[in-house]
């Protein structure tokens, strides 16, 4: 009796055995089976962001082209004629200046030039606004001053400021009106601001006047030329940028 116990024992043993390997089996296929699903998952879900990713570059891709193609459309548009470049205007103002010499010849008496992109130098001998040793406008004056002004109005939006200065020669000067070269270059600077303004629409405040008698020349006070030369009126005309 005793030996048929011990062989159910065993007998028991074995089936617990068999059992908690089928178990074991059953666990580790499970685990195996959650394991494909996970992965399937990751594999499905890194499939999306690849084709998101994609097309969100074909997407750039495709709005990069329409803006290059924007911008090469904007840039072969034809300039608008009445919304120009402030920098624009103040050259074409340089450009009729100097082509307004050359067409009336005056190049022997007035000169222009650029200086840099904000400044133009308009530059006229004292003899084509004035008598010698007198600041009052000559009648040779009149008709290039309406000229002078009417481009200033033409470019008014253009231009900041317009300097006028009047320089002399060495030569001393007295008469019954002037005492010395500086009260004859500020008030010949000074008839000709008062001359532009009168007959313009050009706001005041974008002119001054200042004389600078003989101290800043621009050719030696030797010979006749040179002081020629040095008795002049300036007009520095300042760009608006």
């Amino acid at each position: 009796m005793n030996n048929k116990f011990r062989e159910d024992d065993f007998d028991d043993d074995d089936a617990s055995e068999a059992n908690w390997q089928d178990s074991y089996s059953d666990l580790m296929t499970d685990l195996l089976a959650i394991f494909v699903i996970l992965f399937s998952f990751a594999m499905m879900s890194q499939a999306i962001v690849n084709a998101r990713a994609e097309s969100a570059y074909k997407e750039s891709l495709i709005n990069l082209k329409a803006n290059s193609a924007y911008q090469e459309q904007v840039n072969i548009l034809p300039a608008n004629d009445g919304i120009q470049p402030e920098g624009r205007n103040f050259n074409e103002l340089y450009e009729l200046i100097r082509e307004y010499i050359e067409e009336e010849e005056l190049s022997t008496t007035l000169s222009v030039t650029k200086l840099g992109d904000s400044q133009i130098l308009l530059r006229a001998e004292d003899s084509i606004f004035f008598d010698t040793g007198k600041a009052d406008l000559n009648a040779s004056a009149k008709p290039l001053l309406e000229k002078i002004s009417e481009l200033f109005v033409q470019y008014e939006s253009s231009i900041r400021m317009v300097r006028i200065e009047g320089h002399t020669d060495n030569v001393p000067i007295k008469n019954s009106r002037f005492d010395s070269n500086w009260e004859l270059s500020a008030s010949r600077a000074v008839n000709v601001l008062r001359r532009i303004v009168e007959i313009s629409q050009l706001e005041p405040k974008k002119f001054s006047a200042v004389g600078y008698s003989e101290y800043y020349p621009i050719a030696d006070n030797v010979t006749d030329e040179g002081r020629t030369k040095n008795r002049r009126v300036d007009f520095y005309i300042e760009s608006m940028e």
